[in-house]
């Protein structure tokens, strides 16, 4: 009896030892594949980035349109300087971060050549909320005029140009009061490479924006040295875009307003996520390989398992997207020869903390930062 007892000790110790064993085995063979993933990535370092941006020079960001209109009231201009000031004013309210929402800001820069500082032509604050089991995509207007610290008031988009992503990462938390966690940059080509891997867009294109998408993809094609004329858009409707022609519609902002701008770059993005969720393991490991060495960012190696490893889990999220300034709480205005945006900073604060954190306490109320 105690022989028979014995012999079946053995053999669930035997088989414990295997199932360990394969835990093991399957662990590592994951560690592998995932630091894999991150030794194609351009992890930017915050120091050397930040001694960089301590160099630059306040250069004139502003944008030569050839209008002649002039500056807006010189009452108004001041009304809006004392708006950012009183926002800035030190301990006026604490960044809100909480454990349960991880912030990435999403940059896509107007970069002609690869490498080079230059300003944000989007910004997309994506909030991984695991509480409420949400990822809220928030488009911030590139024309926001506000403080850029250690800089003169600005329009937000020149923040990177100034100072690279961190300083746009530090001018979104010290104005809108909301921690940034990381960034990823891409550029005009990466965007375009993003569409095309996940077999293009399908969007609906007026009449009115063919020659606006087509002027876009004549300058891409003078860059990448293609002849006049290639992947022009010749007719108006429900199309199918690729990488080159997406991002043309996606920079058109000569009709409507930056608010329906912004709006196209997030139905680009909201597309291309639904098609990553459709992959097969096979094909979302081709798309990481292809994609992963054209990203720079700050995201540390623990973020990035985490980030792997927690894809089929955020498929099932609830994707929200949005923008900032909310309605009613802005201003169209020129100042410095600039098309700007003016704000009521703390209705836009208050917005943006209760989309981001499900938080409906006011913003003058101060917050104490949550580990």
């Amino acid at each position: 009896m105690e022989d028979i007892e014995q012999k079946s000790n053995s053999k669930w110790k035997k088989l414990l030892l295997l199932i360990l064993f394969a835990i093991g085995l399957l662990v590592l063979i994951v560690y592998l594949l995932v630091h894999g993933y991150i030794s194609k990535m351009n992890i930017s370092s915050l120091q050397n980035t930040n001694t960089q941006a301590a160099e630059v020079q306040d250069i004139d960001l502003s944008e030569d349109t050839g209008s002649t209109e002039p500056d807006s009231p010189a009452n108004e201009i001041e009304n809006a300087e004392n708006a950012i000031r009183k926002n800035m004013e030190a301990n006026s309210t604490t960044i809100l971060s909480d454990k349960n929402v991880f912030n990435i800001l999403l940059i896509g820069t107007d970069a002609r050549t690869k490498g080079e500082n230059s300003r944000s032509d989007a910004m997309i604050l994506v909030s991984i909320n695991k509480k409420n089991k949400t990822i809220t995509a928030t488009s911030l207007l590139r024309d926001i005029y506000l403080q850029i610290p250690g800089k003169n008031n600005n329009r937000l988009n020149a923040a990177c140009a100034f100072g690279g992503p961190e300083l746009l990462m530090d001018t979104i938390e010290q104005n809108f009061k909301v921690a940034v966690d990381r960034y990823a940059s891409v550029d005009f080509y990466v965007f375009m490479d993003i569409v095309d891997a996940v077999g293009g867009v399908t969007v609906d294109v007026t009449k009115e924006e063919i020659p606006i998408i087509n002027d876009y993809i004549a300058e891409l094609n003078r860059l990448q040295g293609e002849e006049n004329g290639v992947d022009y858009l010749t007719s108006p409707g429900e199309l199918k875009l690729n990488g080159k022609q997406a991002l043309g519609y996606a920079r058109n902002r000569y009709i409507g307003t930056d608010f329906e701008r912004t709006a196209r770059q997030r139905r680009v993005l909201e597309q291309a996520f639904d098609k990553v969720k459709k992959l097969n393991l096979l094909e979302l490991n081709k798309l990481l390989n292809q994609l992963l060495p054209e990203i720079t960012t700050d995201l540390s190696e623990g973020d990035i398992f985490s980030l792997i490893l927690s894809l089929p889990k955020y498929t099932g999220y609830e994707v929200n997207q949005w923008s900032i300034p909310v309605d009613n709480s802005y201003q169209f205005m020129r100042i410095r020869g600039m098309e700007v945006i003016t704000l009521d900073f703390t209705r836009n604060i208050e917005a943006l903390r209760a989309k981001i954190y499900d938080e409906t306490v006011p913003v003058t109320q101060a917050y104490e930062p949550k580990e």
